[in-house]
């Protein structure tokens, strides 16, 4: 005999005991004595939906198709057509009436089933093809009930949907959402804005508590921070962002934004950050390096916090600063002063927008799938929206010249002279731009990009032949503010190490050889570390052997030269490990890293994790920037009573992957 068969009902049930279990859809307790009666009945009078997905499979008669003719029972007289349906789904017979005596003997006959439906079909009424049985028709009306199954997938969804795509709760009362769910889920019941409140702090201790299991056994950890000020309601937030490596993918998740009510000194900042890490089991010793921009009350505190080694100053931020620097030139601030009031009277004008967007028309359209184009507005805080303005502007200035000619109010057109500068200017500025572009993502490694784009990027602005003098000025203090702000880059060890640890660069892009082998150095230095971290400590038996054995003077010497002999040995291992993957060939720029390094794990296993921590770090602030950017759509006027714990929890679950969902 085979073993006996478990009863479908125990996967609702734990069992505690051999007289007690466990309900696992609403934890309460159940008498048990060895068999399952009060089991099923629990969940037959409790659980409905669960008590129908455990049922039998019933044999049911083969279902009417509609064109049969079926007979009533109780009226001789009468047939139906199986093809009406009510609103609540359930089928409606309609009797039709059958023949009389006269039309038996040879008078016409009424219309048949058949001929009814083809009747039917002609006005564009679809009949039926197969009767529902009975239980499947209560099943589907018990998943919709408060626990159904269906009702609990689409209150996932529905909170899904308000999180990702930063819907508030009062959606669930607008009438067109209300007529759309009532269309696709009649029988669904939309929940309260009270009750999505409740749903999305349940969903966030959660989902949080399985991160931060994630997070504390994640060995190297970078966080990005940056304040925030609320102007709606005049508050102020300091956002965090983490930053990990599994395997040769890059993970982010936003641990939150924290409002912040006292002045934002260095000492108050550090207090948050620790905070911070402790509410999320990041231990400080795994924490890589933290980015911010230059202000120095953050640097100050990431300085008390981790230590001054574990701050990077952002890359990005400092491309900014150093295209701002390009302004001091007068002539060249003129210029862009003059740009500006020109697209601003095009934003404020419909007139001159209209004729904009009519003489630009027949190039979007001769072009299949072009986006109508637009004058760019700069914005202060972020250069490259100056960088656009400017490039639009030149794109544009035929059509632009036109229009301003023809309305004497407008502003005045550059000149030839000044175009030409802006044009020049461009082609300086471009290498900033793309290097904006290429070291502001989070999903690839960009720390070790930073140092071979400085150098690239000096190359290319130091080498463009300028003819104009006023782009010459602006070549000359954009080359002067490179080297003032990124001179010493090579000289940040976690920089270089990442560059170093890159099959991509390694030592092509230094220009210091100091700096380079402060490097290589440190590298050894971290690999003797590890290596002096593995090695197990001496046994007590060994000490008691030692111990017992005669005594010698000598016995200090000869552990210092054994000791000697394990350090010498240890270093040649260590050093032909790195030198024969500096000797390795240079990899594929569009390459992955990580990926190399997966494949490099059997041949450098010290030098594998060293890559890994120093790779995984990124090189900017631009997701706490990003953070900031959501919580302005999601922090709106309508919306402007929002508290800072909540919107905290909306843009955590915004930037969860879909794949947590379901726990």
């Amino acid at each position: 005999m085979g073993p006996k068969k478990k009863s479908s009902v125990w996967q609702f049930f734990n069992k505690i005991d051999d007289k007690k279990t466990k309900c696992k859809l609403c934890q309460k307790e159940i008498k048990s004595a060895g068999n399952t009666t009060n089991l099923i009945g629990h969940i037959r009078n409790v659980h409905k939906a669960a008590y129908l997905e455990i049922q039998p499979k019933q044999t049911t008669f083969n279902a009417v198709t509609t064109t049969d003719e079926i007979s009533n029972p109780l009226d001789l007289d009468t047939k139906v057509t199986p093809y009406n349906k009510m609103d609540d789904g359930v089928l409606q017979f309609q009797p039709v009436p059958s023949c009389s005596g006269s039309q038996r003997s040879g008078a016409p006959l009424p219309k048949t089933v058949n001929e009814t439906i083809d009747s039917d079909l002609d006005e564009n009424v679809i009949p039926l093809k197969r009767q529902r049985t009975i239980q499947a028709a209560f099943k589907d009306i018990s998943s919709y009930s408060e626990s159904g199954a269906k009702t609990r997938k689409l209150n996932n969804c529905l909170l899904f949907m308000i999180c990702k795509d930063h819907q508030p709760f009062s959606i669930v009362e607008n009438e067109g959402f209300k007529t759309l769910m009532k269309t696709v889920a009649p029988q669904y019941k939309l929940p309260s804005r009270t009750t999505l409140r409740r749903w999305l702090d349940d969903k966030y201790e959660v989902i949080s508590e399985t991160i931060k299991k994630m997070l504390s056994s994640i060995e190297d950890i970078t966080l990005t921070t940056d304040i925030w000020s609320d102007t709606l309601n005049m508050k102020s937030f300091l956002g965090i962002t983490a930053h990990f490596g599994i395997d040769i993918e890059l993970y982010s998740v936003t641990l939150g934004v924290y409002e912040l009510d006292e002045r934002h000194t260095s000492d108050y900042l550090s207090e948050i950050l620790l905070k911070v890490c402790q509410d999320w089991k990041i231990d400080q010793e795994n924490v890589t390096a933290v980015v911010t921009d230059n202000a120095a009350n953050i640097v100050k505190a990431i300085e008390l916090a981790f230590g001054r080694r574990k701050h990077i100053p952002c890359f990005a931020h400092t491309l900014n600063l150093v295209a701002e620097g390009t302004m001091i030139c007068i002539e060249w601030r003129n210029i862009v002063s003059k740009v500006k009031p020109i697209v601003t009277w095009f934003k404020q004008s419909c007139i001159a927008s209209d004729e904009l967007r009519k003489a630009t028309a027949a190039a979007t359209e001769s072009s299949a799938g072009a986006a109508e184009v637009k004058l760019i507005q700069s914005v202060d805080t972020r250069w490259n929206s100056t960088y656009y303005m400017l490039q639009r502007f030149l794109e544009l200035r035929s059509v632009i010249n036109d229009i301003l000619f023809r309305h004497p109010r407008a502003p005045a057109m550059l000149s030839a002279s000044e175009i030409s500068t802006v044009s020049s200017v461009i082609m300086v500025l471009r290498p900033l731009e793309a290097a904006t572009k290429e070291i502001s993502g989070d999903k690839y490694c960009t720390s070790s990009k930073i140092i071979p784009l400085v150098r690239c990027m000096l190359s290319k602005i130091t080498s463009a032949v300028i003819e104009d003098p006023v782009a010459k000025e602006v070549q000359k203090l954009a080359i002067n503010e490179i080297n003032k702000r990124m001179g010493s880059i090579e000289h940040v060890n976690a920089l270089a190490i990442a560059s170093i640890l890159d099959p991509r660069f390694k030592r092509m892009h230094f220009n210091d050889p100091i700096a380079c082998s402060n490097a290589v150095t440190k590298i050894k230095d971290l690999m003797k570390k590890n290596l002096h971290s593995n090695e197990e400590p001496e046994s007590d038996s060994d000490k008691s052997d030692k111990n017992e054995e005669a005594f010698s003077l000598w016995t200090d010497h000869h552990k210092l030269v054994h000791r000697n002999w394990k350090i010498n040995k240890s270093e040649d291992v260590l050093s032909d490990e790195l030198s024969v993957y500096l000797r390795t060939p240079v990899g594929r720029l569009k390459e992955n890293p990580l990926e190399i390094w997966r494949d490099y794990k059997i041949q450098f296993p010290k030098l594998y994790k060293i890559a890994f921590k120093y790779l995984t770090i990124v090189g900017t602030s631009v997701p706490s920037e990003r953070l900031f950017s959501q919580a302005g759509l999601v922090m709106t006027e309508q919306r402007n009573r929002l508290k800072g714990k909540r919107l905290s929890k909306l843009l955590f679950l915004h930037s969860i992957d879909k794949k947590y969902w379901n726990m």
